[in-house]
């Protein structure tokens, strides 16, 4: 419908179907513009636009106050709902009335805050014309006087006999306000004659026909509702039946039922082994009834299964199923908790005396002890006593745990630690993979448990179930012994100086690992050496903490221990045994490509300046070569690159003395490279031919060519460094040596060669000394212009475009191992990179013999 005129309509308008807001004519003021805009989008349910655009319009009319209180309401705003709908029973109108309520029962509290108004609210809405079936429905809800709901209930039924909820609604207060029970029965049948019922009804009736004791009419209601209902409904309702069975005393069928649904499920099934625990409980009360010991102890037997199908932890963490306990069942649109009328509680004589299963009669004993709260039916001391003997009876792990503490409380600690290992044994079984202690060794923190005899014999118990609990088993389960052992006891003995019980402990740890054919964990061995440390057993004590540190040579606490117990003369050699470790991590690179041209010129290099047998990959030290291996220590420190990487490694056959050993903190401080002895891995032999193959066809990877000039410069400026040192070593003058040395020679080598440098190295060193001699100055200080006469005669030859001779190497700075594979194997250059200038020497012929590609 669309208005005839532009003024916004009152809520029930709004409402009505179909409404359209008209569009606001021009002079409107924006007021009304904004009330249209939020009618349209209220028609369109569209609540927090259309409270906004009320909003927006600041109206104070009732009209627009309606109409914001209505959008409060499904906007669950229930405060500012109530506060817009404040006059709504003095207006008397339908629509606010209802919102209004909505809003005071969203606010009200579990007190009940409201009620009263809500009921005054309520009335006055039924008391409008023609009140509508929902609203009979709020009166079952809010009406507090129980005559006055029955009443409207009654209306409500009379003025609306097709409404099937309200008819339900009457019924079952017809039924709680004990009206006679032929009345109230006609209702239900009526309800439930139609063969399409609502699954609602057909429960109801259930529900009054069973109070009124017509049992074979409520079975008839249970059936029909199964048979529309899925399988997990109808399992439930299956329960349902044989309570009408037994209820009715015909306790025969109604074993004969739940046998037949406990055969009928699946434990697996979460739902299927909750039903099943509610059928076996039921099953066994019946065949307790009926006084069957064989039934009994079958339908404990099927009880314990289905309650122990979650595993070891089941006692601990699941609810006991002899708690009253709710199953849901799924009616039409309603889910129902019922509770199944079984209970075991009063039968513990009966059924225990039943059982001869020992396992299963320790389970239900400790069910019966640890029954607390409500449901208890024995005192403390009753229940601990009950416990004992179950642990006595039985080894289950199902009720080792309560075995335990029981066995604590009362002062048995063997038998409380023999029951807790039980226990964490079966748990590391059932999950090893998601494995973790349920207690620790917080349970020796508080009197009377905080005593080493209680710790001790705690832990003999725990040993004795090791030892019983691991035979035969795989390494699977050994792996945890020590976990389980860690936790519970490792901090207590050590605390308390048991260290007997200690080794004890261990010892039998690391013969369970070796029964099973398992090799102990790192952190195995190490507290089978502190034990053995602790009690004397220093051999055993060094081969735990040696294999400790075969698997993880990080170890810092076996390392310390070793050093330790070891004599002093021979703690040096497992100092450097360690550092020789440290570079063992790495995985030789498998491919020249995976090696910078640094990298392989020092392998190449220390590969043919070491000495070694040709059938083996172990080199003698290449300080025994006619040449050095570098021009200058620094220059060594490469090699360490090589270490690193595990493309080398350093013999153990290397003497101490190649070593500088720092006794505290425990390491190598440093190394004589030339004293070392080498080893090369297999892999790196394969290196080493295609370097030298790389070398023969200009085929290395191409990085190589762009990092040559580099690496060339770099080996050319120790060169002339090398000389430098020579020049003032023979002149008696320090020279210290740092980056303005190495700036200067560098400077020099972007004109010069390296014979040319060394020229100038002679030349600067030799003005220092007549420096020296002529203005009587210290040997430093003659020593430190070293530097500074050289870069001025290489600055005056550059500005004068001088000829500068080139020098010869001396006897004493010889041409070494990295010049000849790198300038004659890698380069090609071999002697004129001493003469010639390196720039032009790349610059004519690229990355020189890099460049040449294999043909």
């Amino acid at each position: 419908m669309i208005p005839a005129h532009p003024d916004p309509a009152p809520l029930t308008s709004v409402l009505a179907t179909g409404y359209a807001p008209p569009t606001p004519e021009a002079g409107v003021p924006d007021r009304i513009a904004l009330e249209l805009e939020g009618d349209l989008a209220l028609s369109q349910a569209r609540y927090a636009d259309a409270f906004a655009s009320y909003r927006a319009a600041r109206g104070a009319s009732w009209r627009l106050r309606a109409k914001m209180g209505w959008c409060c309401s499904h906007l669950k705003q229930w405060d500012a709902g109530a506060k817009y709908l404040g006059e709504a029973a003095r207006r008397g109108e339908t629509l606010p009335l209802l919102a209004l309520i909505r809003c005071l029962a969203g606010m009200n509290s579990r007190a009940g805050d409201r009620d009263a108004e809500i009921d005054r609210l309520v009335r006055a809405l039924l008391a409008l014309p023609d009140p509508a079936p929902h609203f009979y429905e709020l009166a079952d809800v809010h009406v507090i006087d129980p005559v006055l709901r029955l009443q409207a209930l009654r209306k409500g039924w009379e003025s609306f006999p097709a409404e099937v909820a309200l008819r339900r609604r009457y019924t079952r207060a017809l039924w709680a306000a004990g009206a006679p029970e032929a009345d109230v029965c006609a209702l239900v049948r009526e309800a439930a004659a139609p063969v399409d019922s609502a699954p609602e009804d057909l429960w109801q009736g259930h529900e009054i026909l069973l109070s009124f004791a017509r049992h074979p009419e409520a079975l008839a209601l249970v059936r029909r509702l199964a048979s529309a209902s899925g399988r997990p409904d109808r399992l439930a309702l299956a329960l349902v039946e044989t309570d009408v069975h037994v209820l009715a005393g015909d306790l025969d069928r109604a074993a004969a039922g739940l046998q037949a649904l406990v055969a009928s499920l699946n434990l697996d099934d979460d739902h299927e082994r909750e039903v099943a625990l509610h059928a076996t409980k039921a099953l066994l009360q019946v065949s307790v009834a009926r006084g069957d010991a064989g039934a009994i102890a079958d339908a404990a037997k099927a009880l314990a299964a289905a309650f122990c199908r979650y595993g070891v932890m089941a006692v601990v963490d699941q609810p006991s199923p002899l708690d009253p306990d709710l199953v849901l069942i799924t009616v039409g649109a309603e889910s129902i908790a019922y509770q199944v009328s079984a209970d075991l509680v009063p039968l513990r004589e009966e059924i225990l005396r039943a059982v001869a299963d020992t396992d299963v009669r320790a389970l239900l004993t400790v069910l019966y002890a640890s029954h607390d709260g409500p449901y208890a039916t024995l005192s403390t001391d009753q229940a601990t006593e009950l416990t004992l003997a179950a642990g006595q009876e039985s080894a289950s792990p199902f009720i080792q745990r309560h075995v335990g503490w029981a066995a604590m409380d009362t002062g048995h600690f063997v038998d409380a630690g023999r029951a807790f290992a039980r226990f964490e044994l079966a748990r590391a079984a059932e999950a090893p993979a998601t494995w973790s202690a349920y207690d620790n060794d917080s349970i020796f923190d508080d009197e009377p448990f905080n005593d080493e005899q209680v710790v001790d014999q705690f832990a003999k118990g725990m040993v004795e179930a090791f030892a019983a609990g691991t035979r035969g088993q795989g390494d699977w389960l050994v792996d945890h012994l020590y976990e389980i052992a860690a936790t519970y006891l490792r901090t207590p003995l050590l605390q308390h100086k048991l260290h007997t019980r200690f080794h004890t402990l261990m010892d039998a740890i690391v013969d369970a690992h070796r029964a099973a054919g398992a090799e102990p964990t790192p952190v195995v061995w190490f507290d089978y050496g502190l034990a053995c440390q602790y009690v004397g057993r220093i051999d055993q004590a060094l081969a735990g903490y040696e294999a400790c540190l075969a698997q993880d040579h990080h170890h810092a606490a076996a390392c310390a221990n070793q050093l330790m117990l070891v004599p002093f003369d021979a703690r040096k050699r497992i100092i450097i045994d360690r550092a020789i470790e440290e570079f063992q991590d790495m995985e030789t690179p498998t491919s020249i490509a995976e090696l910078t041209l640094q990298e392989a010129l020092y392998l190449l290099a220390l590969y043919r300046a070491c000495s070694g047998a040709e059938q083996d990959l172990e080199l003698e030290p290449f300080g025994a070569s006619e040449h050095p291996f570098a021009p200058t220590p620094e220059l060594l420190q490469p090699l360490f690159r090589l270490l690193r990487t595990g493309v080398v490694r350093i013999s153990r056959q290397t003497p101490a003395s190649a070593f500088t050993v720092e006794q505290s903190p425990a390491r190598v401080t440093a190394y004589v490279l030339q004293d070392l002895f080498w080893e090369l891995p297999a892999a790196t032999m394969r290196l080493v031919r295609e370097i030298e193959q790389a070398c023969l066809t200009g085929g290395g990877p191409e990085s190589w060519r762009d990092q040559a000039p580099e690496v060339a410069r770099e080996l050319a400026a120790h060169e002339c460094l090398a000389y430098l040192r020579h020049c003032a070593d023979d002149r008696t003058l320090p020279m210290p040596t740092g980056e303005k040395t190495m700036l200067m020679i560098e400077n020099a080598l972007t004109s010069y060669s390296v014979a040319q440098t060394y020229a100038f190295c002679w030349q600067g060193a030799a003005a220092s000394a007549d420096f020296k001699q002529r203005r009587n100055v210290s040997a430093v200080h003659a020593g430190n212009a070293i530097v500074g006469n050289c870069q001025r005669r290489i600055d005056l030859a550059r500005a004068k475009k001088w000829e500068v001779a080139n020098y010869t190497r001396p006897r004493e700075v010889r041409r070494t191992h990295l010049s000849f594979t790198l300038f004659d194997a890698f380069l090609g250059f071999g002697d004129r990179a001493f003469t010639v200038p390196l720039a032009q020497l790349f610059e004519d012929t690229g990355a020189g013999q890099l460049h040449q590609q294999a043909t």
